[in-house]
């Protein structure tokens, strides 16, 4: 069964989510399922967004390989290691570095992660390169946090991989926050609990939010997360 009706969608995420605290446990609900000691974030589209040319960037790459590329993400798991990887990773690199004076931060996203670095290991993923994620952290003024770029590894597993090495946290402690259903699920297949950050409102099938929780902004994600810890 799929809902037909975005609105639908989010109310229902919302309910599902509600309904432990406000009928009991045995309630249709997402379970996160464990207490959270870490939380790892996504970087472009869920604390900032960068407005990058993407269409341009696919166009160079084309030029560059002489392909037609589908997908970003598969293509650098498909040239990972090679120096044409550098390559692609270079050109889209320009481009992000030119996006970075039109940065924009969302849902005051430096703060909560000031809030939430008093309690929590914090730990970012993202596909920018990792010179270009260390100028966004230093534009958000967070220090210390732990992090995997494309430089790192081309997978979002690879990528949570790495920040949870890092720690002395297992999986099971960590919470991944991101706007991309790629993110939710390479978090759940890891062993991970996940948010996602719908800003667009998905069409996203009822059995689907059973397995993690959707909130259309990060203002009341500090809350969920307490929330969750007083259950458990």
């Amino acid at each position: 069964m799929r809902l037909t009706s975005k609105k639908t969608t989010q109310i229902i995420g919302i309910f599902i989510f509600l309904c432990p605290y406000l009928y009991g446990t045995d309630c249709f609900r997402c379970d996160l399922m464990g207490k959270i000691r870490g939380i790892i974030f996504d970087l472009d589209g869920t604390l900032v967004h960068l407005p990058i040319k993407w269409q341009r960037i696919v166009e160079q790459i084309e030029g560059l390989l002489g392909v037609k590329i589908g997908s970003l993400l598969d293509l650098y798991v498909e040239l990972w290691g090679t120096e044409s990887y550098e390559s692609v990773s270079h050109i889209v690199e320009e481009f992000e570095m030119a996006a970075l004076d039109k940065l924009e931060i969302l849902d005051d996203s430096p703060q909560l992660l000031r809030r939430l670095s008093v309690k929590y290991n914090l730990g970012i993923v993202t596909f920018q390169s990792r010179t270009v994620a260390r100028k966004v952290i230093e534009k958000i003024g967070i220090n210390g946090l732990v992090m995997a770029t494309r430089n790192d590894s081309p997978t979002r597993i690879g990528q949570i991989s790495r920040v949870v090495s890092a720690s002395s946290l297992s999986f099971k402690d960590f919470l991944v926050v991101g706007d991309r259903l790629n993110d939710v699920y390479s978090a759940l297949k890891v062993g991970c609990k996940a948010v996602l950050v719908d800003r667009i409102g998905r069409d996203i099938p009822i059995r689907e939010l059973r397995k993690f929780i959707v909130i259309s902004n990060l203002k009341n994600l500090l809350s969920i997360i307490e929330k969750e810890n007083e259950r458990h």
